[in-house]
């Protein structure tokens, strides 16, 4: 048996600790699992990598854009009942 020493924030490892009871198992055991499931299937067993806004984000940022470079031709409202007053037309 080897033993790893793994350096973490004191509020991260009670943390952890805390999750680990809730589901029964011990933090060694947990990274047990860990280190089985990377050795078994050869990656490491969740996504890392940068946030990627998706096809419906993309869409809504862009038209966004579209809204803004034709601001000066948007229709502005003084008060919300006339706004509704519109929109129910």
């Amino acid at each position: 048996m080897a033993n790893i020493t793994v350096t973490l924030d004191d509020s991260d490892k009670q943390r952890l600790s805390d999750f680990c009871d809730q589901i029964g198992i011990s933090v060694s055991g947990l990274f047990t699992m860990f280190t089985k499931t990377v050795l078994r299937e050869g990656e490491i067993p969740f996504r890392i990598g940068l946030d990627k806004p998706n096809r419906a984000t993309i869409r809504a940022m862009k038209e966004g854009d579209k809204i803004l470079r034709n601001l000066h031709k948007a229709k502005v409202y003084d008060n919300l009942d006339e706004m509704w007053a519109d929109l129910k037309k």
